[in-house]
C-alpha cells in the first residue's frame, strides 16, 4: 500500500511539473504573445512592434507607409 501511494505521488508530481513548465513557457514567450496580438516581435530591442509588416534577415523591417 505504501508503494502505491509513493508511485501515485511521483506520477502526480511529474505531471504537475510538466504542466507548470508548459504554462511558464506560454506565459513568458514574448514572440508568441506578440503574434497573438497581431504584432511583430523585435529581437534586437526585445519589444512588440506594430509599425511594420514583417521582420526578417533578408529584408529587415518592412514598415507601413502612412
Amino acid at each position: 500500500m505504501k508503494n502505491i501511494k509513493l508511485f501515485l505521488f511521483f506520477i502526480i508530481t511529474v505531471i504537475g511539473i510538466i504542466i507548470f513548465g508548459i504554462l511558464c513557457f506560454m506565459w513568458f514567450d514574448d514572440q508568441m504573445s506578440c503574434l497573438d496580438m497581431g504584432k511583430i516581435y523585435d529581437p534586437v530591442q526585445k519589444i512588440c512592434r506594430d509599425d511594420c509588416l514583417t521582420c526578417d534577415k533578408k529584408c529587415g523591417y518592412v514598415r507601413f507607409r502612412p
